[in-house]
């Protein structure tokens, strides 16, 4: 994926939010650049889902993470990066879930920015401790009109079908 159409799905994003009324890769890397820390060294593929293969090029649109950490092998052998257990993938600086699975706020390292590409459930602490971010609240932050990521926060962006996205891209 190259970096006009990463650009592209952002300004999908933005014409969102001042309307009423595999693209999941670069939805992410959208997220990532105003939800995660500001010069992540590390980004983290948990499963081999729609835009599992695609995240690490979409966000080398912004950043240059230096450990590239994956819970699959085929998807290590894709992006260059190694394979790791669950928790440790979960400790990067950002974690981009490409498989369904259930998360628990105890799992995660203060500071993580965790992209749900696929069918997450947030347990209760999560969803209270963390700023959880749907598209629609992404066209929000593309747009200028709310605040990312402010300090050190849990923060979860749960990209549904990517919608806008998609548009951005067609």
């Amino acid at each position: 994926m190259d970096r006009d159409r990463v650009l592209a799905v952002e300004r999908g994003y933005v014409a969102g939010a001042t309307a009423r009324g595999e693209p999941l890769a670069a939805a992410a890397a959208v997220a990532s650049r105003f939800l995660a820390v500001g010069t992540p060294r590390s980004l983290a593929v948990i499963g081999d889902g729609p835009g599992a293969r695609d995240v690490l090029a979409a966000h080398r649109t912004w950043f240059e993470p230096r450990d590239v950490r994956c819970t699959e092998p085929a998807v290590a052998a894709a992006l260059g990066g190694r394979v790791v257990a669950r928790g440790e993938a979960l400790a990067a600086d950002i974690v981009c879930i490409c498989a369904p699975l259930a998360l628990a706020a105890a799992e995660l390292r203060r500071g993580t920015h965790v992209n749900a590409l696929a069918e997450v459930a947030l347990d209760d602490d999560l969803r209270r401790l963390a700023i959880v971010v749907d598209e629609r609240g992404l066209c929000a932050l593309a747009a200028g009109l709310v605040d990312g990521r402010q300090l050190d926060e849990l923060t979860v962006f749960v990209a549904g079908t990517a919608a806008i996205a998609a548009a951005a891209l067609a």
